[in-house]
């Protein structure tokens, strides 16, 4: 993200910690949610590296003139994409007899939003998730782990699990691809797999891992991203399921 407001030596005062502008008010007007759209439009089509200031009072043309009354701090600008993100998510009301599910659920509708919005995993990292969709978020996540008759502390806790397990799959996965895809370079499919075949031969042949080496000469099937996201989804779920009944049992 281009860098073109500068950072305070501070830590600076949050942009939730003050009343949104009345945007019909500005002269020119320009609502919160415009400036959001522009930001996100900006993030989607070029990426993060191209989110700046000067690019967001481009884009939006004569109400440009009045982003200053919205944005601050470059910081600014990367919590109003977080919460952006996050207002597209539909979450169904949690319901105490089926929390794994909800759980599942949500975990799953974060995940389509980050399909969405490859860049937003990055700045969860880089912001303190206190605006109002982030609170909703944890909030709900929070209210649905209670539901297993666990305590607060407990429950925020399965809530970080849940969400650290989403946001850490889908950057991994970004990593990986982006990994792959300056390996190919200009090389086919059909070139890139000739190469890997021919490495993984020799592997085999090395019998120095046997347990890789039956993998692969069972012609096991690859699972998909999603298919492993579940899985490992599935996996986390039924551990902290077993621990809530261990917790609850000994209350």
């Amino acid at each position: 993200m281009a860098a073109d407001t500068e950072e305070p030596a501070f830590y600076e005062t949050l942009i939730w910690s003050e009343p949104e502008p009345r945007g019909d008010l500005l002269d020119p007007p320009l609502s919160r949610a415009d400036v959001v759209a522009a930001l996100m439009r900006i993030a989607d089509e070029e990426g993060l590296p191209a989110v700046s200031v000067a690019r967001l009072v481009s884009d939006l043309g004569p109400a440009g003139r009045s982003v200053s009354s919205h944005v601050r701090y470059l910081g600014d600008l990367e919590d109003l994409l977080i919460d952006g993100v996050l207002a597209e998510l539909v979450l169904p009301e949690p319901n105490p007899e089926q929390w794994r599910s909800d759980l599942r659920t949500a975990a799953l509708e974060l995940r389509a939003a980050i399909a969405r919005h490859p860049w937003f995993p990055s700045l969860t990292f880089r912001r303190p998730l206190f605006g109002p969709r982030a609170l909703d978020w944890l909030d709900h996540i929070m209210t649905v782990t209670e539901g297993a008759g666990l305590a607060i502390a407990d429950a925020a806790a399965y809530a970080g699990i849940v969400t650290g397990h989403v946001l850490g799959a889908a950057m991994c996965e970004a990593e990986e691809e982006e990994m792959q895809r300056r390996r190919a370079g200009d090389r086919t499919n059909h070139e890139v797999h000739k190469v890997l075949q021919e490495f993984l031969s020799g592997v085999t042949a090395s019998g120095r891992h046997p347990a890789f080496s039956r993998f692969l000469q069972a012609g096991a099937q690859h699972l998909t991203p999603d298919e492993s996201f579940e899985i490992s989804l599935d996996a986390l779920l039924a551990g902290l399921a077993l621990r809530a009944a261990r917790q609850s049992a000994a209350a």
